[in-house]
């Protein structure tokens, strides 16, 4: 067998193959065999069909099977002879033979060649995972709203932070009633009896400020609000709206005391449970430092280094991303519509992500094997990158 070799571009290479006639001959005779082993035909014992017969009745069959013996026998000692890093064989053609000897040629994909970036010492800032007093007091008075009771608003009471209020609102804009303007946004237009919550990102943001202070049964006229320019429904973005509301009835949030705060929560004191939630807050807070700084290593790393990597890698990688991403939108209810609407920016940010992982993980290979980093493939990109992060500025 002799071989030969032609870089075409990036991580592709061609790489020539002959064989000479002896080994044609061997092939031809080992696929000739099999078919007088495997044929049957009427009037003949299995195995005792004329090989003649076998060549005349199986001409294609013989030809296709030898070809496909001649790349399957001898494309793996060609990868080696030649000291290819292999990592798929993208294409076989010109695949022949005759009574001199056959030859193929194989489109190879190696792995790439490319010079390590710096990562020693990388300028990456570490930020204070400390828990703030007010931050710890945020989440406790989150944990004790989340136990809180409801009571019928007595007459005279006013809506506060955290009521459930029951409501009718009319919207304009310019003088115009909003569906007008805007005929799928019912929810944002008008409401009979309407009940939400007065907690930040219920409703309108004005419109839950507007109510706070109102008894049951008044009304207020000329409530402004503000449509935001990218996230409004169509054809409201950016628009100054006005509203007329009525509190019909609403519930009052009664919090528990501590004491019923301490029970329902299973702790022992209010301070106790402070200390907890404290303790896992700080957790949280380091797991999220930890992945930024991770995340800017490698974005450091990245920017490095821009090399080409094999086609069929960044594909198969691709088609994983597809696959998760169409997983979490069949369960998180996403139609079809959406995606086809937006086929073109997925298909663009999954290539752009598999391109990314492809090159990364070339990145962190050449790090493990520079400082000898005992690992295998599975945890090979957490060492190289703890590596990495251990050795910053």
């Amino acid at each position: 067998m002799k071989t030969n070799t032609k870089k075409i571009n990036g991580c592709k290479v061609e790489l020539g193959v002959e064989i000479d006639a002896e080994g044609i001959k061997a092939i031809v005779k080992d696929v000739e065999r099999a078919f007088v082993r495997e044929v049957r035909l009427p009037g003949f014992r299995p195995g005792k069909v004329p090989l003649e017969m076998i060549r005349k009745e199986f001409a294609d069959g013989i030809e296709k099977e030898i070809l496909r013996m001649m790349v399957q026998k001898n494309l793996a000692d060609a990868v080696k002879a030649e000291n290819l890093d292999e990592v798929a064989v993208s294409e076989i053609k010109d695949v022949k033979h005759g009574a001199e000897g056959g030859s193929f040629t194989a489109v190879v994909e190696v792995k790439p060649e490319f010079k390590l970036p710096s990562y020693k010492g990388l300028k990456i800032e570490k930020r204070d995972t400390a828990v703030t007093e007010e931050a710890l007091q945020d989440q406790l008075g989150r944990l004790r709203a989340a136990y809180a009771k409801y009571e019928d608003a007595k007459e005279g009471e006013t809506v506060a932070d955290g009521d459930f209020v029951q409501i009718d609102y009319t919207g304009t804009v310019g003088g115009k009633p909003i569906l007008e303007i805007a005929p799928d946004a019912k929810v944002v237009a008008s409401g009979t009896g309407f009940w939400t919550q007065v907690e930040e990102g219920r409703f309108l943001p004005e419109i839950l400020d507007a109510l706070k202070g109102m008894k049951a049964g008044e009304t207020k006229e000329g409530v402004a609000a503000k449509f935001d320019k990218e996230n409004a429904p169509e054809g409201l973005g950016g628009k100054k709206a006005e509203y007329t509301l009525t509190l019909k009835a609403f519930r009052r949030r009664i919090l528990p005391t501590d004491a019923e705060f301490a029970e329902r929560a299973k702790a022992e004191s209010v301070e106790k449970l402070a200390a907890t939630v404290r303790e896992q807050m700080e957790k949280h807070a380091e797991a999220e430092e930890a992945a930024r700084r991770e995340n800017e290593a490698v974005d450091l790393l990245l920017k490095k280094a821009d090399f080409d990597i094999p086609e069929t890698q960044v594909s198969r990688a691709k088609d994983a991303m597809l696959r998760q991403y169409a997983e979490r939108a069949q369960y998180s209810g996403i139609s079809a519509e959406y995606f086809e609407k937006n086929r073109e920016k997925i298909m663009k940010d999954a290539q752009e992500a598999a391109e990314r992982q492809v090159r990364l993980w070339y990145i962190l290979e050449g790090i493990a094997k520079a400082e000898n980093l005992e690992t295998n493939d599975d945890d090979l990109g957490k060492k190289a990158i703890d590596f990495v992060l251990a050795n910053t500025k």
